[in-house]
């Protein structure tokens, strides 16, 4: 975060790829700056790409999309034939369908790596833009070292489901009246109780709004084992409370007014 009596820049920065928002005369003079000590800059205006990341921004309705193109092209062209032939599903994963680690039947050492490639693919595809199929992928990275054919068969039928919807993106519509005022941050979270029959842990999810926008979202196995499901709920919202004061103290440390 840059301020000064130019107005206030806030810089992204992930290894070489560097996003600068602010007002138009701190960026500006950010990159003045920054050309001044030699570094060499490629600047481009508009943001329609970032970190292999496809952003459509309608400034009239105020609402943008992020969208992963690449990666799904990428998806595509290697897991395509294996699923053209499977059904279309309504639903990231088979419901309620837990993957058992401790199993005889393996696949090959050749499925197993086409499989952790599989699954690398769809946890960027997470990251960024699709966090409907987290809980599905989630369970596919139980067996990354050593996954049975169902499992194998499982991330197929996820692959499936995000093929057949690509099309889908993270919309982006902040809802801040007249652009002033306090901004919101909601968070919603769930759990279940005691899935998994190897070890009876239980699965927290939840998904936090800044301005009515999805900002962070997560599902993730509990580390202890709880005695009933109010306790796994208690569990589940302990965990996003963390997430959102994280969040709080970022953007009040920004000069954000935030409201919880």
């Amino acid at each position: 975060v840059r301020r000064d009596k130019h107005g206030v820049c806030f810089a992204a920065i992930w290894v070489d790829d560097t996003l600068l928002v602010g007002d138009m005369k701190a960026i500006k003079k950010t990159i003045a700056d920054l050309q001044a000590k030699g570094f060499t800059l490629k600047i481009e205006h508009d943001l329609d790409d970032y970190l292999s990341c496809e952003i459509k921004i309608d400034r009239a309705k105020k609402r943008a999309w992020i969208h992963q193109p690449h990666l799904l092209k990428k998806l595509r062209d290697k897991f395509w034939n294996m699923v053209k032939d499977m059904p279309s599903y309504v639903t990231p994963g088979t419901p309620h369908q837990v993957i058992v680690r401790k199993t005889e039947w393996k696949i090959t050492p050749e499925e197993q790596a086409t499989y952790r490639s599989g699954v690398g693919m769809l946890l960027f595809l997470i990251k960024h833009s699709r966090p409907d199929i987290a809980n599905a992928v989630r369970e596919l990275t139980k067996v990354l070292d050593g996954a049975s054919p169902a499992a194998f068969k499982e991330l197929k039928r996820v692959i499936k489901y995000v093929l057949d919807t690509e099309k889908l993106a993270l919309n982006i519509k902040p809802e801040v009246e007249n652009g002033k005022g306090k901004w919101s941050m909601v968070i919603y979270s769930d759990s279940d109780y005691a899935t998994d029959p190897e070890n009876r842990l239980s699965v927290s999810g939840f998904v936090l709004y800044l301005c009515g926008v999805p900002i962070v979202w997560r599902t993730k196995q509990q580390r202890s084992v709880t005695l009933s499901s109010s306790e796994a709920e208690y569990y589940a919202l302990s965990e996003a409370v963390k997430e959102v004061r994280f969040i709080y103290q970022l953007l009040k440390e920004m000069g954000f007014d935030v409201e919880v």
